[in-house]
Parts: structure tokens; sequence; C-alpha cells
């Protein structure tokens, strides 16, 4: 996972790619984990947080876009 500085220098392009990345792995980790395979039980927590960091960025980076455009 990469960190939130990371993020903030990439693309929107890429942030999308990176978003539905993790959408995968979290769904993947969800369910080992429901199955009882999931060695690490964190690791959703911490997946889930990783995607929220995604989409927090991507509305930061919209709405930076919206007020420069209408300046």
């Amino acid at each position: 996972m990469k960190t939130v500085e990371e993020l903030r220098k990439l693309e929107e392009a890429k942030l999308l790619e990176e978003l539905a990345e993790a959408k995968k792995s979290l769904f993947k980790i969800k369910f080992e984990s429901e199955s009882g395979q999931a060695k690490n039980t964190h690791d959703v927590a911490k997946s889930r947080k990783h995607v929220a960091q995604i989409k927090t960025i991507l509305k930061e980076k919209d709405l930076t876009q919206k007020e420069d455009d209408k300046n």
C-alpha cells in the first residue's frame, strides 16, 4: 500500500486504478476472513482505510479542480 503522500502525487487516472486494485484486495481479504483462511484479520481494517484514503484524495482533487474552474 502506498502512503498518503505518494497517493497525493498521483494523477486522477492512476488514483482510479489504485482504487480498483484496493477494492479487489479488500474483497479478497474479506472473503478469506469470512472463510477462516485469513491469518491476520486486522488486514480488513487496513484495506478499508486504504480505500477510504484514496476516495478522499479523489474528492479533494475534484473539489480543487472545480474551484479552479470557477476562478
